[in-house]
């Protein structure tokens, strides 16, 4: 073996060292912080009941939110899913491949996060501490959406 054979020979002994090392002592990702752009203002909201309806998604359908709103607080949030026929997501969304599909149980977990964000909006009173549920970002993507147009037209 050579010199510069040895020298590579090292390197790349090193190298995979490094890889090996780093692995293992990893730390734990954290999640990503909201955007400050989810941030809401109630406070020029006028009490009323707002319903909008999201931008559709060519694959996936639209949504809608319909927000109840009372001296500057959400006291009342329903959030709505819709295929792209117009029916609404349910626990037949998804199943057209079988209930016992991946698609089928992907499907179902936006259906259940679509359940979860505006109970999570009314107790916080702050869009940016609704949490994304991971499989549900098209859903979450148009909760946002709706909900700053609806506090849009609640403050008009």
């Amino acid at each position: 073996m050579n010199n510069s054979q040895c020298v590579m020979r090292n390197v790349l002994a090193v190298v995979c060292a490094s890889f090996l090392i780093g692995g293992c002592g990893e730390e734990p990702q954290k999640p990503a912080p909201k955007p400050a752009q989810n941030k809401i203002d109630l406070s020029n909201a006028k009490d009323g009941t707002y319903t909008v309806e999201s931008s559709r998604d060519e694959k996936l359908g639209h949504s809608t939110l319909t927000l109840t709103i009372k001296d500057k607080k959400i006291v009342a949030a329903e959030f709505t899913g819709y295929d792209l026929f117009g029916n609404v997501k349910d626990a037949d969304y998804g199943s057209l491949t079988g209930k016992d599909s991946a698609d089928y149980k992907k499907a179902q977990v936006a259906v259940n996060a679509i359940k979860t964000y505006p109970a999570q909006l009314v107790e916080t009173q702050d869009l940016s501490k609704v949490d994304a549920i991971s499989g549900a970002s098209i859903s979450y993507g148009q909760f946002v959406e709706t909900t700053k147009r609806a506090v849009e037209e609640a403050s008009k």
